[in-house]
């Protein structure tokens, strides 16, 4: 195996009677694959030649490689001789939380798991960080193991929609403290409901595939009883969609807080304009009588205009007084 092979083929061997360990596929023979090891190989590149060469040496006859370098909008389980293969559309989280779609292909033999993608996925990398070792994941069948792959997969859609959440909190802290204007949340409100968007339009195609792996036809190919293992998994799945209807509530629940806290501020200026009227409206009346064409003895008073101004200026702090004690401004 060449070096670029070797960097975007790694093998990871899950020995029940021995120490788990990273391996070169190229060192190893797959016929001493027993009910103890399993074997995960990962292809880090959708490219044909990888994908063939990883297939050769796990004495794959005729993988998909055309399917899986095209893709598959319609995610499905499609059974060869050997083994079977199917897609699922993962999650990764870019730096500013927002969803990315995540391809992940699988190929699944007898104890052996192939995943395809671009790269390498968080999530399976802490997976092996964390069950590194000596651990019983070699007793596992391929089924039972990808029933725990497909749970990190799942996973993923929470972890999206946890980042959604925050989000949200932040813009409803914004909307509280009066820090966001009519176009920012606009425009907050659409990124969200379009991040929200993506996660169900990638997620639910996934319910058929899911749900072939409960099917009898399935179970019939496996080694073991796997239907409680993947009814856990179905259940989980039902928790992501029920999930991401909840955050779509939710997004829903910032629009409400904002048109809440904005009849809010429209009520409180009412009230302002209306004590602003009335008492501009009653110094108008004031001036209205001392303007009327009649003869008074206060006009001959040499203070009379100062001692109108004063009763005015007097009048509108009482009315500021009181007003404000009412709470109206």
């Amino acid at each position: 195996m060449d070096e670029v092979s070797s960097v975007n083929i790694r093998a990871y061997l899950y020995d029940a009677s021995d120490i788990d360990e990273a391996i070169e596929l190229s060192e190893f023979d797959v016929d001493q694959l027993d009910e103890s090891k399993l074997l995960w190989v990962t292809v880090l590149k959708r490219d044909a030649k990888l994908i063939e060469q990883a297939a050769a040496q796990l004495k794959i006859e005729h993988p998909p490689v055309k399917l899986i370098i095209e893709g598959s909008s319609h995610p499905a389980l499609i059974k060869f001789d050997e083994f079977f293969h199917f897609s699922v559309n993962s999650v990764m989280l870019h730096s500013d939380e927002s969803p990315l779609k995540f391809p992940v292909d699988f190929l699944v033999g007898k104890n052996f798991v192939v995943t395809i993608h671009d790269d390498e996925v968080d999530f399976f990398a802490d997976f092996r960080k964390r069950e590194r070792g000596d651990s019983i994941f070699g007793r596992l069948s391929s089924e039972s193991f990808i029933a725990t792959l497909l749970d990190l997969h799942i996973v993923s859609y929470f972890n999206a929609l946890n980042a959604i959440e925050r989000q949200v909190d932040k813009l409803d802290s914004k909307i509280l403290k009066k820090e966001l204007d009519t176009d920012e949340f606009i425009a907050r409100m659409v990124e969200l409901r379009r991040n929200v968007s993506k996660l169900r339009r990638w997620l639910i195609p996934q319910r058929e595939l899911i749900y072939s792996f409960v099917r009898a036809d399935f179970q019939q190919i496996t080694e073991e009883d796997t239907r409680e293992v993947y009814k856990t998994l179905e259940s989980h799945f039902e928790n992501a969609v029920d999930a991401i209807d909840g955050s779509r509530e939710a997004v829903l629940g910032a629009f409400d807080l904002y048109a809440t806290k904005s009849s809010q501020l429209t009520n409180v200026f009412i009230q302002r304009l209306t004590f602003l009227t009335l008492v501009m409206g009653g110094l108008g009346v004031v001036a209205g009588i001392l303007g009327m064409n009649f003869k008074n003895a206060f006009y001959d008073n040499p203070y009379g205009f100062w001692i109108t101004v004063s009763a005015m200026v007097i009048f509108t702090l009482g009315a500021a007084i009181y007003a404000r004690h009412r709470r109206w401004i």
